[in-house]
């Protein structure tokens, strides 16, 4: 049987209802008129940090911050007992150590009870609003990250389809120059000229593929990766080695430019710090999820020590990256045993991820 915390006009309770007391998810107050409280849950005392004891007759105002409705702090309790009920409205709770919680909270008054204590019930609203700030926090990264690569790709089609189309234009042009009847100086001249323009245009075709490259778009995933993998290799002097296991399929757009960004962060990252001479990339499918493992044989570092740093989008974002697909992403690595970074995307059948966030669509 259960009874209220004082002695005082007890009212008691079968134990059916003393068990759905004891065990309710929400904290759950008695409060007499004046504040005093006369009992207390679990939920009650797991929130506040108080024990059973130190509740017992303190006044609801010490563990209350205030409502919506109240015009200074110390008619909180009045607030309550100016109504019969409360059906719902928020509140501060402050416990034990000081930390304040968001809560919404009911009030109510026992019609049988002599003393005319009212119930309160409190619902935690922390977790809650952490959970709303973080799913906030995913979408507006989501969108940030496809605006980006919505302007990677303009960028990179007016390099290639207007910068890249007119430097052609010219190099075709001082070529047809260079067939007409010059003396040798204006010929060592074009030439030079020539050879200038032919360089920018090569330099503007890998901006462009920097940016956002063709093969992405138009073969996928695995032809791009390759791609960049020849291109790397010439670049850092960088073995690359590319292992695939299972169907060789296209996946969404945002699942095809998640790993291709992750492997080019990654890679980068390796040329940079890691002093290896080869990069193993494996590549899983197994139709529920695709799993990417992105290896160097180099110095190895300790990932707490650099989580956040480096260029583009750092290991933060690699991981954002992943996570915005409902994925996740791993790294190991330790001083002079090299790194291992490995990425799990759930998939189905279509290749279109199966957690990703609110935003994330195929593009």
């Amino acid at each position: 049987m259960m009874t209220y915390l004082s002695g005082e006009s007890d009212l008691v309770v079968p134990s059916y209802y003393e068990a759905i007391f004891q065990h309710a998810a929400d904290a759950i107050f008695v409060v007499q008129p004046g504040g005093v409280i006369r009992e207390a849950n679990q939920a009650a005392l797991t929130l506040t940090g108080y024990s059973r004891s130190e509740l017992k007759n303190i006044l609801f105002c010490s563990i209350c911050k205030g409502i919506a409705t109240c015009v200074e702090e110390a008619s909180c309790t009045g607030c309550f007992f100016n109504h019969q009920s409360l059906s719902s409205f928020e509140m501060q709770i402050r416990a034990k150590d000081g930390r304040q919680y968001p809560v919404t909270a009911s009030a109510a008054t026992l019609p049988e009870d002599p003393l005319g204590c009212m119930v309160i019930v409190i619902r935690d609203m922390s977790q809650l609003q952490r959970t709303e700030r973080e799913r906030h926090h995913r979408l507006v990264t989501n969108k940030i990250i496809q605006a980006q690569e919505e302007e990677r790709k303009r960028v990179s089609r007016e390099l290639h389809d207007g910068v890249g189309q007119a430097l052609y234009s010219i190099l075709i042009g001082l070529k047809v120059i260079n067939h007409l009847p010059l003396d040798d100086e204006k010929k060592r001249h074009l030439l030079d000229v020539q050879a200038m323009v032919e360089q920018t245009l090569d330099e503007v075709k890998n901006l462009a593929t920097d940016l956002r490259p063709s093969a992405l778009d138009d073969l996928g995933f695995l032809p791009a990766i390759r791609s960049y993998a020849k291109k790397f290799e010439a670049t850092f002097g960088i073995k690359v080695e590319l292992v695939v296991k299972g169907p060789k399929r296209r996946y969404s757009s945002t699942v095809e430019t998640a790993l291709y960004r992750i492997v080019q962060e990654a890679m980068i990252n390796a040329a940079k710090y890691a002093a290896t001479d080869k990069i193993k990339l494996s590549l899983i499918d197994t139709t529920a999820e695709v799993r990417l493992f992105i290896e160097d044989f180099g110095r190895g570092f300790d990932p707490s020590q650099v989580e956040g740093e480096g260029t583009g989008l750092g290991l933060y974002g690699m991981k954002e990256r992943a996570a915005l697909l409902g994925g996740a992403l791993r790294i190991e690595s330790a001083p002079n045993e090299g790194t291992m970074v490995y990425v799990r995307i759930p998939i189905d059948r279509e290749g279109e991820s199966v957690h990703a966030d609110e935003g994330t669509h195929r593009g």
